[in-house]
């Protein structure tokens, strides 16, 4: 019983962590595209 305890505990960890790491590589992407956006915009209102 216990071993089984442990592999479940393994399972949920780097379920965890897989999880995480899309949650930390969903905000970088979001920032660039944010970053890439507000650059845009710039460069139009520059040119009016």
């Amino acid at each position: 019983m216990n071993q089984k305890r442990k592999l479940k505990a393994q399972t949920r960890n780097a379920r965890q962590a897989r999880q995480a790491r899309r949650v930390v590589n969903g905000i970088f992407i979001g920032l660039i595209v944010l970053m890439v956006v507000i650059l845009i915009a710039y460069y139009l209102w520059q040119g009016v």
